[in-house]
């Protein structure tokens, strides 16, 4: 599939302008992630977004050319809300050890907010399993590491950034698997292995 293809599969058809048209996307959102959580994202259909939201599928339609564009919006939406969390991570930090305890302490933050919008699990699967979908993600992963990168840049020489950027994509994905399992575990089997991957991370996170 090209790239105009995946843009069209994936991409927002028309930004409302005017005030009926904002609140009738906002309509269609909610309505997405009501059903995504009640009977998954895979056994949702259009037809019922768009009843559930109170409007025609052609007007769903209008705004979204298939469910995973969808997907994307909300992907978008959750990434935007996370870009502050991300940016404050490493900021002003004065040495590797500082940062290390700061990642291993924004790890409960993450996972709060996790179990808290059960929305966003139930995302990020639907976006793993879906070969476009994923590609949105590996290029927020990139972005995460640029962000990092930028706070990070005085403490790691110029000659170790691409082994810093392994280390810390790797890092990236396990805490992502780590928050998957845990958000769905009882809490204190969840605080049990939360608190061990903290301390693999103060130990690891810059071990490249």
């Amino acid at each position: 599939m090209n790239d105009q293809m995946v843009e069209g599969r994936l991409q927002l058809r028309k930004k409302p302008q005017q005030e009926r048209s904002i609140q009738r996307l906002e309509a269609i959102l909610e309505a997405a992630v009501e059903l995504f959580l009640e009977k998954g994202i895979t056994e949702t259909t259009m037809s019922e977004v768009a009843q559930r939201a109170g409007i025609s599928i052609g007007s769903l339609y209008q705004f979204f050319p298939q469910k995973a564009a969808i997907i994307k919006a909300l992907h978008d939406r959750f990434s935007a809300r996370l870009d502050g969390f991300i940016r404050q991570i490493f900021l002003g930090v004065d040495t590797l050890e500082e940062a290390s305890e700061r990642a291993a302490g924004s790890l409960i933050e993450l996972y709060a907010l996790f179990r808290q919008e059960r929305i966003y699990m139930t995302l990020w699967q639907a976006i793993v399993a879906d070969r476009d979908l994923s590609q949105i993600s590996a290029d927020y992963h990139e972005y995460v590491i640029a962000c990092f990168y930028r706070d990070l840049s005085h403490l790691v020489p110029e000659s170790d950034y691409p082994r810093f950027c392994v280390n810390l994509k790797l890092m990236i994905l396990a805490t992502g698997e780590v928050i998957r399992y845990t958000t769905q575990q009882e809490e204190d089997v969840a605080r049990e292995h939360l608190d061990q991957w903290r301390r693999i991370l103060r130990v690891s996170l810059f071990a490249y």
